[in-house]
């Protein structure tokens, strides 16, 4: 009777992660979260490899186009070097570093303006001079474009990058159309013009303009207000100040101005803003303030009104307390994963609209200029910015930027650190206060001497 056979002998069964096509597509269908990735390739070099594969990063960006994560916003607002214009918005390991996101322009950075964020890339516009350029930017690669803006472009207030390629391919490697809308005309009269920038053919299309019956207040408010479009099928929709909207279809490259619910006339511009709801229709949010709730409105066009009653949405148990002068805003949209962007006195809170959870993210002001940015990021294929370690231009003391907290727990801000070093000087404060920036929250709060000490503050 033959002995069992040696250990070393036996033939074992391969296991499927030994074949490289089903462990490609056990890997895809690992949650688009910046952490899965790098710990799934702690596992072994072959994992790894396979991880960092460029092939295997588009068809994992393909599998998960519907469901890019949030990573974060970009913002308007100056608050010293080229790192300081991105706020993530993940706890770790999922937190992308800001300095990754650091802005493309070096130390001209102040110089350029978000317009839109889309499909993995950004949209800035240059100062306003003879060279007036628009630049599309790839915070994951460092890929730039930059092109002239129309000849005869005005005033551009509002803007969009989109992709061409659908939900089958990669937007990464894919063209893409850039929409710019400007305003020209006197104070009595005014038209809106608009133009498409095909990167495939290097060139704008020819300029589309309708005539306007906004009034002259609109487009005072307007010049000093700047929303994020929201993107609804083949239309771009821009909010205006006194509940307008202005819709532009990117088919049949149209301009028109719609109005808003007529419950939403007279609502403060900064609490209002446009979303989806769940079947992807455009939608328009109003926060009201005595009953701590979003209104949603859905559009309708069988409605005479032109909209109907979507859902209204309680904050109460999302947000804290809010005293009663409380002006909050609605500042922004993710569109991927139905969450809206809160700021009250307590701070900027991103709020998903179906599971009502909710997280503080910075302090924020009541204009923050917000562009919320989603995508897929891999740290062996994130690109890389030029160092700037300090902004040049506007003595950074001077940049109001620094909040802190009264013995009463009211906040306070934001002021510059030249103000706050004058009134330590004058005995208004404690030794102990403590401060943070408008793009940090109170828990990362320090010392005001120790603030007052750092290089680039």
């Amino acid at each position: 009777m033959a002995g069992p056979e040696p250990i070393g002998h036996r033939p074992w069964l391969s296991s499927p992660l030994d074949d490289d096509d089903p462990l490609s597509e056990i890997l895809r269908r690992l949650p688009p979260r910046p952490s899965s990735l790098p710990q799934a390739s702690l596992v072994c070099k072959r994992w790894r490899d396979l991880a960092a594969s460029p092939q295997f990063l588009r068809d994992f960006r393909v599998f998960h186009r519907a469901a890019a994560p949030l990573l974060g916003f970009f913002h308007n607002t100056n608050l010293g070097g080229p790192d300081r214009r991105f706020v993530a918005a993940a706890d770790p390991p999922d937190r992308v570093p800001a300095a990754l996101f650091r802005m493309p322009c070096g130390r001209n950075h102040k110089e350029w303006k978000f317009l839109d964020c889309r499909h993995g890339r950004v949209l800035l516009i240059g100062s306003v001079g003879p060279r007036r350029e628009v630049l599309v930017w790839d915070p994951m690669t460092g890929a730039r474009r930059c092109t002239p803006v129309p000849p005869d472009a005005g005033d551009v207030r509002q803007g969009a990058v989109l992709c061409s390629c659908g939900l089958a391919r990669d937007c990464r490697s894919s063209p893409f159309r850039v929409v710019l809308v400007w305003w020209i005309g006197t104070t009595q009269h005014w038209r809106v013009a608009a133009a498409i920038y095909s990167s495939e053919s290097d060139a704008w299309s020819h300029v589309i303009s309708v005539e306007t019956q906004l009034a002259p207040t609109v487009l005072v408010t307007q010049r000093n207000a700047r929303k994020p479009g929201v993107l609804v099928g083949d239309a771009v929709y821009w909010l205006l100040p006194e509940s307008r909207i202005l819709e532009f279809d990117t088919v049949r490259r149209s301009l028109s101005l719609i109005s808003g619910p007529v419950h939403s006339a007279g609502s403060p511009y900064w609490q209002s803003h446009l979303v989806l709801t769940e079947v992807k229709e455009l939608g328009y949010a109003m926060f009201m303030v005595t009953e701590v709730s979003i209104k949603l409105w859905k559009r309708d066009t069988g409605n005479a009104a032109g909209w109907s009653m979507h859902r209204s949405v309680r904050l109460d148990k999302c947000l804290p307390r809010m005293p009663m002068q409380a002006k909050p805003s609605l500042l922004g949209f993710h569109e991927e994963s139905n969450a809206i962007f809160v700021w009250i006195n307590a701070g900027l809170f991103l709020i998903q609209l179906e599971s009502m959870q909710s997280r503080m993210l910075c302090q924020g002001v009541g204009d923050f200029e917000i562009y919320p940015f989603s995508g897929f990021y891999h740290r062996d294929a994130a690109g890389t910015q030029a160092d700037d370690a300090c902004s040049h231009g506007l003595p950074i003391a001077t940049l109001t930027m620094w909040h802190y907290e009264d013995p009463e727990g009211d906040l306070h801000g934001p002021f510059s650190m030249a103000m706050l070093h004058r009134w330590r000087s004058n005995g208004f404060f404690p030794e102990d206060l403590r401060v943070w920036r408008t793009d940090e929250t109170k828990e990362q709060a320090v010392l005001l001497t120790d603030a007052m000490r750092m290089p680039c503050y």
